[in-house]
């Protein structure tokens, strides 16, 4: 296969090889000039000295003979221009669009748009914007002139921008094009080259072309275009050629080269390979490349990715057959974890929220999610590992998990800067990570800081890699140290981030590799004007190749139509070009897509894979056309048991016996009944929950504060022994607002109750404390005599199983023991809404259900409650009635019940057990049927041959917090 740069290279050295050292030869790129050297050399019998060889934009730098400017100065330059016309402007809002306008500016420039009549038109086009019927007689709000006013300066800053770098021989891009363009003639007479050859070039500039005209009208310049029938056909639909037609028609070159028909004639052979996500594709891509490598072992293989983000499983998917391989792209900086480090710093400091302090000063809190994401950073881990390797810092050993266990155990949703550094015992990392950032001097002294802790710890334990990262994210804090003056400019930490991503955006972390390596891995833009016989494309979905539409301009889609100003569609038709160009030379060509899914990089097929097998397979008979699926060749399955069995063995017996020696309460009781691995995992094996911060108030603290505030008032009358009267209510319902707030402060600690969802949860918690107290101000229940406040009951059960005697702890803990009446009351408080249909036992179910059913959950606690009370007035009635000596304890009815706060108006909602014989006519006394009914359930606990085993009720599922083990 004959390149297209070994044709140029041989062309231009049988054609200059007398003066061959004056050309000057310009292409598309950098790398396409080291390959056209190379291919040079080759077409060189003999030595030979060099000619000049640049990519166009170096060769348009050197002609302009200025110093092209970064874009962070450009844009601090256009700022101070911009506050001349407009000293109200404020610099975080002008860094959102700064950039695009310097862009804008650039583009006009390099296209030689006439910017008096452009800037008139706009003017003319935010005119017709102004009038508005809507707005007659009407003044504009302030927003509007705003933004009208600064339509109406940009003219006037484009002019001073560009005087003020002229002054200076200073410019931007599109500016140096201009400025070549203009200054053409007087070059095109230098003799400093003595023929200008401009090879593979495409999608020119206006400004490209007026050169590249000039120099040929002085017969100094030759072009050698690289183009294929099929899309150059005249009237072609096709955008690959648009560019070239127009050329080759207005042009008027005396000869048109080159202009091959390889598309439609050559043998080929395309694979259209659809994979499941975007990933998968770097891993086909290396089998690929070794297939073929297989096949061939010189064999010149280019791996293209249109999306840089993959570049990392494509190199972690080639074969060890392939030990030399050239990348040409350079890994991202966005994607290394450093970067991510820095990232969560700025989330730390820009997430956060100030708030008012009772001393009336406002402080700047962080927000736990940030802290906790940033200390638990790969980089911080790291140095937090290295630190504990240091004896001299033993009081520092643990303290980052110290830290963010302690943010969880106290619910710090919001976290001061200074209790962040007292959390840390202001260790130097803390200092650097959480002090607060006043101005740009302090970011970049953190960030300095931050690069020395790493760098220590590195030279402890090198990492090649990594100390990369470290060293060019050095080099971008130097860069932005000496750009900005903190004093004089005064950029937010929002705005210096985005001056630091936009340095970071174009950094790449290089390879060393053999550029002329036989296996390129390369971006599309780096494609240009080089051959390969064997590509592989990944990423060839729509809005990858080609990108998606996007207007990258302030200014209007018809102004840039009307001035010949790019927009997506010339930016198609140049990404359509480098497609179809690539194809031209190529034997074997695999196109990866990712298939449509709900995957990320999914999509629909490119419409370049619909035009080659609608168009271009269907004209060109010896093209092999085939559309395939990559499939997964799973070599090895693993069953998976969906149930969870456990075997009450020997060990496991013991341990539930101790637990029920410990105690058997109304909620493990249900816990068994509804799912007895749930029982399992919580009781037996005491796998916790993971604690997390709760921003927002959870039903679990809701139900705290009112259970909170109800004790708060009623535990002076447990104390004193007094019954609680109508007076003691009132004065209660008065001082009920505070009492919940102090309730929700403690409870949450981190959360507050003036804002979001708490605020409202709040409300509701005082409103149903409220109503409960007017309810009980009105009721007989008073005088009501407080006897226990969560309190626990127990009564012990001696239990036969087998042979042997197993005591049980029957146990409870009561919100409340109160005394009204002759009824001593067991009261559970419920947050949320039970029915009294929902305790209904009848004596037909007690046997058959009563104890396997899970919707007799509130009704069994209930039972237990009133069993554990009559049970204790039987054995130790004085240590319940402490408080009700004046009532005969023979007169007392022992009942329970459940206050439902989401049904205050059944009041106190009770069950009645009544419990039968075997004939359903005769009576069992409570306690004796309540004891028969236990022992048989500590009995099914304790069967060896009922094993422990997750539930069949997925409702029950629902909310347990072992729901991942049990994959549910």
């Amino acid at each position: 296969m004959q390149t297209f740069l070994e044709l140029t290279a041989k062309y231009v050295y049988e054609k200059y090889k007398e003066n061959i050292s004056d050309l000057c030869i310009i292409l598309p790129s950098r790398r396409a000039s080291f390959f056209f050297k190379n291919a040079l050399a080759q077409a060189a019998p003999e030595p030979i000295w060099s000619p000049e060889v640049s990519g166009m934009e170096d060769f348009i730098t050197r002609l302009a003979k200025t110093d092209v400017l970064e874009p962070i100065n450009l844009q601090l330059e256009l700022y101070d221009l911009m506050r001349e016309q407009d000293p109200t402007l404020d610099f975080d809002q002008f860094v959102t669009w700064g950039g695009t306008l310097l862009d804008d500016f650039s583009r006009i420039d390099q296209n030689m748009v006439d910017t008096g009549k452009l800037f008139e038109y706009l003017t003319e086009a935010k005119a017709l914007e102004r009038w508005d019927p809507k707005y007659l007689g009407k003044e504009l709000s302030p927003t509007m002139k705003k933004y009208f006013s600064l339509w109406d300066n940009v003219e006037k800053t484009y002019h001073n921008l560009k005087k003020r770098l002229l002054q200076n021989k200073q410019a931007y891009t599109g500016m140096a094009f201009r400025k070549v363009a203009n200054d053409i003639e007087g070059i095109a007479k230098d003799p400093g080259c003595a023929q200008y050859i401009f090879i593979g070039l495409n999608a020119l500039t206006s400004s490209e072309e007026k050169i590249i005209k000039t120099l040929l009208k002085h017969d100094k310049a030759e072009v050698l275009f690289d183009s294929d029938d099929f899309y150059m056909e005249e009237g072609s639909p096709n955008r690959a050629g648009s560019f070239l037609r127009k050329y080759k028609s207005t042009w008027k070159l005396p000869e048109w080269r080159w202009q091959q028909n390889l598309l439609l004639t050559e043998e080929k052979e395309i694979n259209v390979i659809g994979v499941a996500n975007a990933s998968m594709q770097g891993k086909l891509a290396g089998q690929l490349l070794q297939e073929i490598r297989q096949q061939d072992k010189h064999a010149q293989v280019a791996i293209i990715m249109p999306d840089e983000t993959l570049l990392l499983p494509v190199l972690h998917s080639i074969p060890d057959e392939v030990p030399n391989y050239n990348v040409t792209m350079g890994l991202s900086f966005k994607g290394t974890p450093l970067f991510n480090l820095i990232d969560l710093l700025f989330d730390v400091h820009l997430t956060g929220v100030t708030q008012l302090q009772e001393s009336g000063y406002k402080v700047y809190q962080y927000h736990h999610l940030s802290v906790t994401k940033l200390l638990t950073h790969p980089f911080i881990r790291r140095y937090a590992l290295y630190l504990n390797e240091q004896p001299e810092q033993a009081k520092y050993h643990g303290f980052i998990q110290n830290v963010i266990d302690k943010i969880v155990q106290e619910n710090r949703v919001l976290i001061t800067a200074n209790e962040l550094l007292r959390m840390g015992d202001h260790q130097p990392l803390f200092e650097t990570l959480f002090k607060s950032w006043r101005d740009c001097d302090d970011i970049i002294a953190s960030m300095y800081s931050l690069i020395d802790m790493l760098r220590e710890v590195y030279s402890h334990k090198p990492n090649a890699i990594e100390t990369e990262y470290l060293y060019i994210f050095y080099t971008i804090v130097k860069r932005l140290d000496t750009i900005f003056d903190c004093r004089e400019q005064k950029i937010s930490v929002r705005s210096f981030r985005k001056f630091l991503n936009e340095l970071i955006s174009s950094q790449r972390l290089p390879f060393s590799g053999e550029p002329i390596s036989e296996v390129q891995i390369m971006g599309m833009l780096e494609t240009r004007a080089l051959d390969f016989e064997n590509v592989i494309i990944l990423s060839v979905n729509e809005n990858t190749l080609p990108a998606p539409k996007r207007h990258e301009s302030l200014m209007p889609y018809d102004v840039l139509r009307e001035f010949g100003l790019p927009t997506y569609s010339e930016t198609e038709g140049a990404m359509a070009y480098n497609f179809y160009r690539l194809l031209q030379r190529a034997k074997r060509v695999n196109l990866l897509y990712v298939l449509p899914s709900d995957t990320y990089g999914s999509g629909e097929k490119s419409r370049f894979i619909l035009q080659l097998q609608n168009d271009l397979a269907l004209r060109n008979p010896r093209i092999r056309f085939r559309d395939l699926t990559a499939a997964v060749d799973q070599k090895q399955t693993k069953k998976y048991d969906e149930d969870i069995v456990i075997q009450k063995d020997a060990q496991t017996l013991e341990q539930l016996k101790k637990e029920l020696q410990r105690g058997l309460y109304p909620s493990h009781l249900n816990m068994y009944i509804n799912c007895s691995l749930q029982y399992y995992f919580s009781r037996i094996a005491k796998i916790k929950e993971m604690d997390e911060v709760e921003e927002q108030l959870g039903a679990d603290q809701f139900g705290t504060i009112v259970h909170q505030v109800l004790e708060d008032f009623f535990r002076p009358f447990e104390q004193n022994g007094n019954p609680i009267e109508e007076q003691h209510v009132a004065q209660m319902l008065l001082q009920l607002p505070k009492q919940v707030e102090l309730e929700f402060k403690k409870t949450t600690r981190g959360a507050t109750p003036e804002r979001g969802m708490n605020y409202l949860l709040f409300k509701v918690a005082v409103q149903v404390l409220e109503k409960y107290l007017e309810g009980l101000k009105a009721s007989e229940e008073l005088p009501l005599y407080v006897l226990r406040l969560e309190d626990t009951l127990d009564a012990t059960l001696a239990v036969q199983v087998g042979g042997e005697i197993v005591p049980v702890r029957v146990a409870g803990k009561a919100d409340r023991i109160d005394l009204t009446g002759n009824e001593l009351r067991v009261i559970d408080y419920k947050t949320g809404k039970v029915e009294r249909n929902q305790l209904v036992v009848k004596p037909e179910d007690v046997a058959l259900h009563f104890t396997t059913d899970p919707k007799y959950d509130k009704a069994r606690q209930l039972w237990l409650y009133q069993y554990i009370l009559q049970r204790t007035l039987q054995q130790s009635p004085d240590t319940i009635l402490r408080n009700g000596q004046h009532l005969d304890s023979q007169r007392i009815i022992p009942k329970s019940g459940i206050l439902s706060f989401r049904n205050l108006d059944a009041g106190v909602l009770s069950s009645e057990f009544n419990f039968m014989e075997a004939d359903q006519v005769t009576p069992k006394e409570f306690v004796a049927a309540s004891e028969e009914l236990l022992s048989d359930l500590v009995r099914r606990m304790l069967d060896p041959q009922e094993p422990i085993r997750k539930t069949n009720d997925l409702d029950v599922c629902q909310y347990c917090p072992y729901r991942g083990i049990c994959a549910r």
